[in-house]
């Protein structure tokens, strides 16, 4: 039997140099890959995470929208009971209700909008009338019709408003900006 040129050692070595060349680079690809598998499996988990947050935001909104009209019957009914004189245990009641009422809306993170002294924010107001005043500024917030609100600092209801305007000028200079 007729063996074949004997390999040298040195040809020996360089196929297994090689050969672990390869099997670095297969290892890197493959530590690669999985670093890369990793990373997209926390970004799923991000943004699925960020996804039922936004759900649970909404879904609750939907519902404080649907108890503001209760708590603004409320506040109604309460304001209405005062200015009659009205007294006793059930307007008590109403007003524990009430308390009750806005406690949860503060735990579910529900913020009354500012409307005190405050200029028209068309992202927080909404314009119901104007109405002339001396007093104020033009276009500073007069009265509030509807409270508005916000959940985690997004408006879920904007506050219904009246605006000042400013009255116009009467006499012979008003005549003359008329014209």
């Amino acid at each position: 039997m007729e063996l074949g040129t004997p390999i040298s050692l040195e040809t020996q070595l360089d196929t297994l140099k090689a050969q672990a060349h390869e099997i670095n680079r297969e290892k890197d690809q493959f530590k690669d890959m999985l670093q890369s598998a990793q990373a997209d499996l926390i970004n799923y988990q991000r943004r699925s995470e960020e996804e039922r947050h936004e759900q649970q935001k909404n879904m609750s909104s939907r519902i404080i929208l649907k108890l503001l009209p209760i708590m603004d019957d409320f506040s109604m009914a309460i304001g209405h009971a005062a200015d009659s004189g009205a007294e006793g245990p059930w307007l008590e009641g109403m007003k524990l209700i009430q308390r009750k009422l806005h406690s949860f809306l503060e735990s579910e993170n529900v913020t009354k909008i500012e409307t005190e002294d405050k200029e028209f924010d068309p992202f927080e107001h909404e314009a119901m009338a104007y109405q002339e005043s001396d007093k104020h500024r033009n276009g500073q917030i007069i009265t509030v019709v509807r409270d508005g609100y916000k959940l985690h600092d997004r408006v879920i209801r904007p506050a219904l408003v009246i605006l000042a305007n400013a009255p116009e000028a009467s006499g012979p200079e008003g005549q003359a900006e008329a014209s």
